[in-house]
């Protein structure tokens, strides 16, 4: 929608893996960039409208990601809730603060002072180092950065043997390094997928441009995602 110039989303969390909406609508939207990347570190809690035991609850509203990210948590302590699924933390949050049920929602602390809801328990994720990569979108390629900067590449090949081989061989031969590389199903037939691919470098540095260049001589079909500065290490989004 070229009417929204930005958008903030998640891309893959170090528990729960890719986030597959967001990559599925990176490759099928024209004209959208990846033009930073943030990560964040996330810490789930579980909230309710009211102070009340654990085993009283009786429904548990979360975004699937939140939900699978204290999954030992919810076999363990909550396993008669129902597990409902929301667009997002916040989306839960706000359905529970209206409403006096027994239910519970699964998100981060600052939801429970925006939504007026009592903290049940902090710090519920199975993994303690849980970290979620956001990445910003909008309608135009980021400047090369100066420093380190990524390129996110949507590749499909070819269903033959050997295909993907001889396309990361084209990377190794230039000594570019891929930081990342996923599969997504096409969404045409079973068992047919697309690669999502990250490597060092801005996209038009000369072995980056080189490699692409190959991979059209290949009839291999490329979509650039976006081409942006590595996040750093104690950058905070929030």
């Amino acid at each position: 929608d070229m009417e929204i110039a930005w958008a903030f989303v998640p891309l893959e969390n170090s528990t729960e893996g890719q986030v597959g909406v967001t990559m599925d609508t990176l490759g099928q939207t024209e004209h959208i960039f990846i033009t930073h990347e943030f990560v964040h570190p996330i810490d789930q809690c579980l909230l309710a409208h009211e102070r009340m035991p654990l085993d009283q609850i009786e429904r548990v509203y979360s975004h699937e990601q939140a939900i699978g990210q204290c999954r030992d948590f919810l076999e363990k302590h909550l396993p008669n809730a129902q597990q409902i699924t929301c667009l997002s933390t916040a989306e839960a949050a706000h359905k529970i603060s209206s409403i006096r049920e027994n239910w519970a929602a699964i998100g981060p602390r600052r939801a429970a002072h925006l939504y007026n809801l009592h903290l049940l328990q902090e710090r519920i994720q199975d993994i303690t180092l849980n970290a979620t990569r956001f990445v910003l979108v909008g309608h135009k390629l980021a400047e090369m950065s100066g420093g380190e900067d990524k390129t996110s590449l949507l590749v499909i090949t070819e269903n033959t043997p050997g295909a993907l081989y001889r396309i990361l061989g084209e990377f190794s031969k230039r000594h570019i390094n891929l930081s990342r590389i996923e599969s997504r199903p096409s969404k045409r037939k079973l068992g047919e997928y697309v690669f999502f691919v990250d490597v060092d470098g801005y996209v038009f540095a000369p072995p980056i441009q080189d490699v692409l260049w190959a991979l059209k001589e290949e009839k291999t079909f490329v979509k650039l995602l976006g081409s942006y500065p590595k996040a750093l290490p104690d950058e905070r989004i929030f």
